[in-house]
């Protein structure tokens, strides 16, 4: 039987698509329960969470984190299945990037240029890239587990979006953490941590996700 033949024989096979959205979902669902309860037992809340929860950058940085995880989400669901496009998808993850330099945009243009690389350099990076990383592991496994249920016929690019998602999760837990709120700040070293994880995900897709 030719390749062509094969997927498409795969792509009509709906039960075989149910059963990888229900292998996805729960997924989602232990990623991020593991990730809350490395969370809560290992690192918690920033000491000042009650005043910050009032301003509105420290609150941006979940609307950044949650677009990450979500648009990351959209395609790694679409991903497994071959034939389905992932067109909308993929414009979708520019979202979490347009939020972030939009918000440094506006920083900037209301901040002294004499403090931009203060904000941007900030005083936990070495947290951030080590915390979201971390954080992002067991969400990582839990998806890779899952999409070896499916058939991604792009198994590089599917770990990528594991772990773009995984990521997304990390970073939206590390937010209520992280002291450093300037949206200069996220935009370097986030995107640092973030592409971490996602190069672990496609090392993994590459080796465990092959047909």
């Amino acid at each position: 039987m030719k390749t062509n033949n094969l997927i498409a024989l795969i792509v009509q096979d709906v039960p075989v698509r149910s059963h990888l959205n229900h292998l996805l979902q729960q997924a989602t669902i232990a990623a991020v329960l593991i990730a809350a309860i490395a969370f809560f037992s290992v690192i918690g809340f920033r000491t000042d969470i009650d005043t910050a929860i009032d301003t509105g950058r420290f609150l941006f940085k979940f609307v950044i984190a949650i677009a990450l995880a979500v648009s990351g989400g959209l395609v790694m669901f679409r991903i497994g299945k071959p034939g389905l496009s992932l067109r909308l998808q993929t414009w979708g993850l520019l979202l979490p990037l347009i939020l972030a330099v939009g918000a440094a945009a506006f920083e900037v243009s209301v901040m002294p240029s004499s403090t931009w690389a203060v904000r941007m350099i900030g005083h936990n990076s070495r947290l951030c890239l080590t915390i979201i990383p971390a954080l992002s592991l067991g969400p990582l496994a839990c998806f890779i587990v899952a999409l070896r249920h499916g058939a991604p016929s792009k198994p590089v690019l599917a770990g990528a979006a594991a772990g773009l998602m995984s990521a997304g999760i990390a970073a939206t837990f590390y937010a209520a953490n992280c002291d450093d709120d300037s949206p200069l700040f996220v935009l370097l070293w986030y995107p640092v941590a973030i592409s971490a994880v996602v190069a672990t995900g496609a090392f993994l897709g590459h080796n465990l996700l092959r047909w």
